[in-house]
């Protein structure tokens, strides 16, 4: 759990993702499916662009499978190809947590915040769908945090985009089905 003096520090919201690194997202979210019924599932592969890591410009693609438990947005993140230290977690860990989310604004100030914090970037990209796009920035705070922290900035050009489990259903049921 993340303590109340980290959460107060990077000026954190309530939690609203909790992401896995899995070698099959789609087997991975039958078996969520099945088990635990969540869904309604939603599934895109995408290629972030830009992606920054290290300081260097890496080209994954990545397989996303999304869905909520209660207000908690369930991540399961499939490298399909390209280097990515998403890579690392998925050789180190058996079924372990990679990373919790939090919606924000202002990504690149909670950046500098981070930044003159000590606490390094892993990774920071955009992914653009149809009419909306996600900035996002992994943040090393497994030290402080016990794990990695992802910071998301969901908006529709200038206005924010709201990530809830309404939304994310309408979009499940509506949109694109990828798999």
């Amino acid at each position: 759990m993340i303590s109340s003096q980290v959460k107060k520090r990077l000026k954190l919201p309530s939690l609203s993702q909790i992401g896995y690194i899995v070698p099959d997202a789609i087997k991975m979210m039958e078996f969520y499916r099945d088990a635990f019924g969540l869904g309604p599932w939603m599934v895109r592969v995408e290629k972030p662009d830009p992606c920054m890591e290290n300081g260097k410009r890496v080209y994954p693609t990545l397989k996303f499978a999304l869905a909520y438990s209660g207000p908690i947005q369930i991540e399961l993140i499939q490298v399909m190809e390209g280097e990515t230290f998403h890579l690392k977690h998925l050789e180190n860990s058996t079924g372990a947590i990679h990373h919790l989310g939090f919606t924000i604004r202002n990504l690149e100030t909670r950046l500098k915040a981070c930044k003159d914090a000590g606490i390094s970037i892993l990774q920071q990209g955009t992914i653009k769908g149809t009419g909306y796009v996600v900035d996002y920035a992994y943040i090393d705070t497994t030290e402080q945090a016990g794990t990695i922290i992802e910071l998301m900035n969901p908006h529709f050009g200038p206005l924010p985009l709201p990530t809830n489990k309404w939304t994310h259903n309408l979009a499940a049921w509506f949109g694109p089905k990828e798999t």
